[in-house]
């Protein structure tokens, strides 16, 4: 959608005198180092700082294109500068290849040159190879996206003309990759050409900055995920002593994405230069126990008899035993926190987190299942609350614990608290959006979703007493006519773009830059259908 709005605004036409160029490039360099700007930065971000350069230095509309690039180039370079060599990939264009004489064979990732000499993509990859960037020649963004989301590279520099570098900053925006694109000088698919000064100061720019510190979301991720081993387990808590304990440890080994440890996690790693692996054992064990035990207590509650596969608690033990094995996870959540070796005062700011999020989290159940025993259908407002009481309570937990165990101040939790609250709803619309279209969802199981309280706020009042009344005696077909009808996916799709964009609106406010990455990141990652 942007590429076509770049397209249709204005040209996209690059400085043909490398005099130029430079002098642009050297102005806006000179402007980010006297304004720090911490990113990422949004399309409509570089807008702006583009319009306001175009009216201080008095450059040419048609350069708008160039100049955004211009800027999110000189916005991301001290982070891409910061960045080993080897964690970065270099993306050359096809269309710089000799056509006439070129070899090269083609593969899946791109083209595979043959050094023929014959045009100057060989020199390029042989520098950045040489270096120990992964070096690709090929077209569009699909490997890029690819590699991104292996989480195999930090950055990305990428050469390619204006239209094809405007596409990639919609991919790797999506994520926030740290990017660098460098323009052709001339488009079209065949005999374009490159700054080869450009590209070399870019590939070669390396400095080690100890202030930079990104944050690897598939290290976090396994760092977390490597607790919950029998082994580990035992190591940390201790051998079971009662089939209680027996019972807790089998639901802790079991499945799920870990993402709340995960988050936790990534929260205290955020805030700390040397992590203490008793205290990220104590965060990631806790939240999961807490976790776990809302999780028996839920199954209980929905009458769900399989989890990850396998027979829930109160399937195998029944609901008396699952009851109390749930408490016992509780219990054991709040010890893991109070006797860790924490100050008493961040013990105590850890509970408080904990204990809010805790009874959050049982207002916010408490509110679906009486609503789904009277078979009422919750206004739109009252539904979001809900969603903020048992979904966002769950990343607040996590975020918040990890961040405060960091050292993180009151103002950075005030930030975290508002983008848990959004994180939270946006999660559990998408949820709600999949499955419906997974054969009509919990419309038709469980009776409970926000497609309900959109379609209710949407119908006229003439046709408010038909839904309630094929929601009270099962009359799915009527209310996936009505939902059909007054296009609530549309609707509802639209809500939940909106709630992401609130969430994505509170990371403007975080000066921590690992952090924000990381959490830009896993926005792109959850949400990457909608961004």
């Amino acid at each position: 959608m942007q590429s076509k709005i770049f397209k249709s605004l204005y040209a996209l036409d690059v400085p043909d005198e490398k005099s130029k160029r430079t002098q642009i490039r050297r102005s806006i360099e000179s402007y980010f180092i006297e304004n720090k700007v911490i990113p990422p930065v949004s399309y409509d971000g570089l807008f702006r700082f583009a319009s306001l350069l175009i009216e201080t230095e008095k450059w040419e509309e048609r350069y708008r294109a160039f100049i955004m690039v211009c800027c999110g180039n000189a916005i991301w370079r001290p982070v891409v500068g910061a960045i080993p060599y080897n964690r970065r990939v270099f993306l050359l264009p096809q269309c710089l290849r000799n056509v006439t004489y070129c070899t090269a064979q083609q593969d899946e990732l791109g083209l595979l040159c043959s050094e023929c000499g014959h045009c100057s993509i060989s020199g390029f990859l042989r520098e950045a190879e040489n270096l120990g960037y992964v070096a690709l020649v090929t077209e569009g963004t699909t490997i890029t996206t690819r590699l991104i989301e292996s989480g195999k590279v930090d950055a990305v520099i990428g050469v390619g003309c204006m239209e094809v570098l405007q596409k990639m900053f919609a991919s790797v925006s999506k994520y926030s990759i740290p990017g660098i694109g460098i323009p052709l000088i001339n488009c079209g698919c065949v005999g374009t050409l490159a700054d080869a000064d450009w590209i070399k100061q870019e590939i070669y720019n390396y400095r080690e900055d100890p202030s930079i510190r990104l944050l690897n979301l598939n290290y976090l991720r396994n760092k977390s995920s490597s607790i919950f081993g029998e082994e580990q387990l035992t190591r940390i808590l201790g051998a079971a002593k009662n089939k209680t304990e027996t019972i807790a440890f089998e639901s802790l080994l079991s499945g799920g994405q870990r993402l709340r440890p995960f988050l936790a996690v990534l929260a205290y790693e955020a805030f700390v230069n040397e992590p203490d692996p008793c205290v990220l054992n104590m965060l990631a064990l806790s939240v999961e126990c807490f976790h776990k035990a809302s999780l028996i207590h839920d199954d209980i509650e929905d009458n769900d008899d399989m989890r990850y596969g396998k027979e829930t608690i109160h399937a195998r033990y029944g609901i008396p035993v699952a009851i109390n094995v749930g408490d016992y996870l509780i219990g054991e959540g709040y010890r893991l926190i109070s006797e860790s070796t924490l100050p008493s005062k961040t013990i105590k700011e850890a509970i408080k987190i904990v204990s809010q999020g805790h009874r959050s989290l049982t207002i916010g159940q408490g509110a679906e299942l009486i609503s789904i025993r009277s078979k009422v259908i919750l206004p739109l407002k009252e539904m979001l609350e809900l969603f903020d009481n048992k979904t966002s309570a769950a990343f607040k937990v996590s975020l918040l614990l990890g961040s405060a165990v960091g050292g993180a101040s009151n103002e950075m939790i005030e930030v975290l608290d508002r983008f848990s609250h959004f994180i939270g709803i946006s999660y559990q619309i998408k949820d709600d959006l999949s499955d419906y279209h997974g054969n009509k969802g919990d419309i038709a199981v469980r009776k409970f979703s926000i497609l309900l309280s959109v379609l209710e706020e949407q119908l006229p009042d003439s046709e408010k007493n038909l839904l309630l009344y094929a929601y009270k005696t099962d009359t799915y077909e009527v209310i996936y006519e009505l939902i059909d009808r007054y296009e609530i996916l549309k609707v509802t799709k639209e809500l939940l773009i909106s709630t992401i964009n609130e969430a994505k609106n509170c990371l403007e406010s975080i000066s921590n830059l690992g952090l924000k990455l990381a959490l830009h990141e896993i926005l792109g990652k959850i949400f990457k259908d909608y961004i």
